[in-house]
């Protein structure tokens, strides 16, 4: 079997992330493709005590940057434990790929649920059920002084008992060489697609830079998404979300009282075209609801609560008597085929690796 070392290739920093996270690819059967996509491919598999993981193979063949964007989440991610993170179980590199694994989350992320079952929006239950797991992981997160960056519907994902959240791509650290900064400052070059989610002042990009709190603002436009069932300021132009946030306009909850407080506004016009006007006036939301949503999405980011704070909410009240498990059990989910879930018929053959198999060494 040959053997290739390839320290050098992919600089230090790889090197010694994968080094500290070693594992082989041989040590789990692939059972199916859970979403295929253009460098990444996710996986449901098996380890050899028949455990169902979740695999995600990403090409090593990127820039540099990329690359060492991809090492500092492996790197974060395995500094931060708690039950509301999706954590690491292993990551290896192979045949230059890089391999993650994580624990399975059978009922997937909530942008899948909104696209195949919940398509008109997550019942408020649900969502405050969901909130109250994300909330409990940005509150830990904030006290290890990170920001996350990066909470949408896509990076929740969900298992009968909990609700994590994942993506650490672009989570930022208050502490450098030592010392805890009081603000962060960042581009939103190459963000373009995470910028709908993004608060206003890092959308500014001036020298007040932001804090822990664009989670929370972020936190605001996920509601919206949850309830209303599609991401918010959807096929809208960047400049027009940008001048809506820098105003100070929320993005609505959608319902009966906001179809009629608004109507005409532009804002609440383009939405109206996602969905029939008939579900948003069979909608109903709390009041309590509305008013946690407006403390998130509120454009100082001093008054908006912190995320311990908002697990005091009286929103999150309902979350007492119920569970995710009780709340979706009626929904046929893991049986949902999306148009990005085939089946990887060839699993067990691939892995059958021959003689003159090049092995990657890192």
């Amino acid at each position: 079997m040959k053997r290739i070392n390839c320290f050098v290739g992919y600089g230090q920093i790889i090197t010694t992330v994968f080094m500290m996270c070693s594992n082989n690819i041989f040590n789990y059967h692939l059972l199916e493709i859970l979403k295929n996509e253009k460098i990444r491919t996710v996986y449901k598999a098996k380890d050899l005590n028949n455990k169902c993981l979740a695999i995600l193979k990403i090409s090593a063949d990127q820039p540099m940057e990329k690359l060492t964007l991809l090492c500092n989440e492996v790197l974060t991610i395995r500094r931060l434990k708690h039950r509301n993170i999706n954590n690491i179980v292993s990551c290896f590199l192979y045949k230059q790929n890089v391999y993650l694994t994580y624990n399975f989350m059978c009922f997937g992320d909530c942008e899948m649920l909104l696209k195949n079952v919940y398509t008109s929006g997550f019942p408020e239950v649900v969502i405050a059920l969901i909130l109250k797991d994300v909330l409990s992981a940005l509150t830990y997160i904030h006290h290890e002084h990170y920001i996350h960056g990066s909470i949408r519907a896509k990076y929740i994902l969900l298992s009968p008992k909990k609700a994590v959240i994942s993506n650490f791509s672009y989570c930022q650290s208050f502490i450098s060489q030592g010392e805890k900064k009081t603000f962060i400052y960042g581009s939103t070059v190459g963000i373009e697609k995470a910028l709908y989610w993004t608060a206003p002042e890092v959308l500014y990009q001036n020298l007040s830079g932001y804090t822990e709190k664009i989670d929370i603002y972020s936190i605001g436009i996920t509601c919206c998404e949850l309830a209303n069932g599609f991401q918010p300021f959807k096929d809208t132009e960047l400049t027009y979300m940008y001048i809506e946030k820098v105003r100070g306009s929320p993005h609505l909850l959608l319902n009966k009282n906001s179809l009629l407080e608004n109507q005409g506004s532009l804002s609440t016009d383009y939405t109206i075209k996602r969905i029939a006007r008939d579900v948003i006036v069979n909608k109903s939301f709390s009041e309590d609801f509305h008013q946690f949503v407006e403390i998130c999405l509120n454009k100082n980011p001093l008054s908006r609560w912190s995320a311990s704070k908002l697990m005091t909410h009286s929103f999150l009240k309902q979350c007492r008597n119920t569970s995710l498990l009780h709340q979706l059990k009626g929904e046929d989910i893991l049986n949902i085929k999306t148009k990005e879930h085939e089946i990887f018929c060839d699993a067990q053959g691939t892995h059958n690796h021959q003689p003159n198999d090049t092995i990657w060494i890192f």
